[in-house]
């Protein structure tokens, strides 16, 4: 049972998104497919999945286990094939129990008319004991951790039995992108427990740590041509890393400065939001904050400071920033920006006006238009100083993509065709190229590449120095450390404690031990 293709060319308008990419994965073992955003992965991903189809005239071979073709049609093709998918977004319901979700997929078992619920059970606990998983089949999706989640999703794409003798390979497209780092090594394990079973497993990812624990082969692209493929033995995070950069920088018409050192004060200086005010009090002040799963937490970042937020999911980590951006209400509690007051009932809009802007957690619902256009994407918040200047809207968005290192350079391309970490660039800098006062990152690296994100790392601390104060939310201790001065851990609602870099308590263990103690 192995997976391979060759001759894999794909391409849309002015665009070569796969350029004669080839691929072995042997049964057994656990490839990894690595590089940065835009580089063809998601391309790839979608040619073996029947979503795109290769250029014919080049000659493209898709090997599934001795069947041949040229191209998979369509996605009901590719599952017929044997080809199975588990994509970041699990296809879980958290309203329903775990049961229920695996029914929706595979079928209920009736009694006549009627469900049979013991029969269900049954078979879901079948399922999950052949896959080793201790999960309560009644149990909510929502009450399932990150990593649970992710083994609930494998096993609704495998089956067992019939379903699973069917299964030629497994595709992971970033499915431990949403799992934190505390509870990878479970996945993990469940992972290679399936290719243990003779399961050809390719594994999309961004996670580095993660493939030199687990992978035994890695095929790296860049730009979207082939630039390495071989045994994991013996690679390191800075062979990867080079082998992913491009070997050029993007290149816009009309943009001749090849550094961006000072690339965001231009950008402003262009938009006409270059000045910015002396003030002797914080940007953010917050104090005695109450909400559903705040308990009067109270805090400040001064201009030109990158202060972290982390704590486990229930702690109120995942509620604070949609408070900050207006996007839920609070119950009590003072948000001050620069001095000044916010009201109670605070909006989206109240928020961006006072000088609060929010980077989401959720890209594809929140962050982005994926229907629209990039360039429609990013002058969106300040599309009424573009509407009657075409020009101007036409320096800003170049500069937008120089600056951000936004790839393919295609303000007209749509904005869902680009790769998750471009979408993330983008997202930032449409919120950055306003100068704001604060501005909440909630988990800004979610599944996006190392190169994309040590430029969102680059971008905000380029902005701190300017005087942007940032509060960033991470589940990924790591992260914060590279970018933050001080780390506030949250638990059950409050600020257990304070960890910063000038006395040496800022350290990853010391995060874990806070936010697990």
């Amino acid at each position: 049972m192995s997976l391979s293709v060759k001759n894999i060319t794909v391409t849309f308008p002015g665009i070569v998104a796969l350029d004669q990419v080839c691929l072995t994965c042997e049964p057994k073992r656990i490839h990894a497919v690595l590089g940065a955003n835009g580089s063809g992965k998601s391309t790839l991903v979608k040619v073996l999945t029947g979503v795109y189809h290769p250029d014919c005239d080049k000659d493209p071979v898709i090997n599934i286990d001795g069947t041949i073709v040229k191209d998979i049609a369509t996605p009901n093709a590719a599952q017929t094939m044997g080809i199975r998918v588990v994509h970041q977004e699990t296809p879980l319901i958290n309203s329903l129990s775990v049961a229920e979700c695996v029914a929706l997929f595979k079928g209920y078992p009736m009694r006549g008319k009627l469900i049979n619920w013991k029969a269900l059970y049954e078979e879901v606990d079948a399922l999950f004991e052949s896959y080793g998983i201790e999960i309560n089949p009644r149990d909510l999706v929502g009450q399932l951790s990150a990593s649970d989640r992710g083994m609930v999703a494998i096993s609704i794409a495998l089956g067992k039995d019939k379903d699973l003798s069917e299964v030629k390979a497994l595709i992971l497209d970033e499915a431990d992108a949403s799992i934190p780092e505390a509870e990878a090594e479970k996945f993990l394990q469940h992972v290679r427990r399936v290719a243990n079973m003779g399961i050809p497993v390719i594994m999309v990812t961004h996670r580095l740590k993660e493939v030199k624990s687990i992978c035994d082969d890695v095929t790296i692209l860049n730009d979207g041509k082939l630039v390495f493929s071989g045994s994991m033995q013996g690679i390191d995070d800075s062979f990867i890393i080079s082998k992913m950069l491009r070997t050029e920088t993007v290149s816009v018409e009309g943009l001749n400065e090849p550094d961006r050192t000072d690339n965001l004060e231009r950008l402003w200086k262009t938009i006409g939001c270059n000045k910015s005010e002396e003030l002797s009090c914080p940007n953010l002040e917050v104090r005695d904050l109450v909400a559903r799963n705040i308990d009067g937490i109270s805090f400040t970042i001064d201009p030109g400071e990158v202060v972290g937020f982390i704590g486990v999911p229930d702690s109120g980590v995942n509620e604070l920033p949609r408070l900050l951006g207006g996007d839920i209400g609070r119950k009590a509690g003072q948000i001050k920006v620069s001095g000044r007051e916010l009201p109670m009932k605070l909006s989206p809009r109240k928020a961006i006006s006072a000088g609060i802007m929010l980077q989401p957690t959720d890209r594809f619902k929140q962050g982005g238009i994926m229907t629209s256009s990039l360039r429609d994407n990013v002058l969106l918040p300040n599309e009424k100083n573009f509407w009657h200047n075409k020009m101007l809207a036409k320096k800003t968005m170049d500069q937008t993509i120089e600056v951000f290192d936004l790839h393919p350079p295609a303000p007209q391309l749509s904005f869902g065709k680009f790769s998750g970490g471009n979408q993330q660039k983008a997202i930032v800098g449409k919120w950055l190229q306003l100068r704001p006062k604060v501005f909440v990152l909630d988990d800004p690296t979610y599944g996006v590449d190392p190169v994309a994100r040590g430029r969102i790392f680059s971008l905000v601390k380029e902005a701190s120095s300017k005087g942007i104060a940032f509060a960033v939310f991470s589940t990924e201790p790591e992260q914060l450390v590279s970018i933050c001065s001080r780390i506030l851990v949250l638990r059950q609602g409050k600020i257990v404690q304070e960890l910063k870099t000038e006395d040496g308590s800022l350290t990853r263990e010391s995060i874990a031990g806070w936010c697990y103690a």
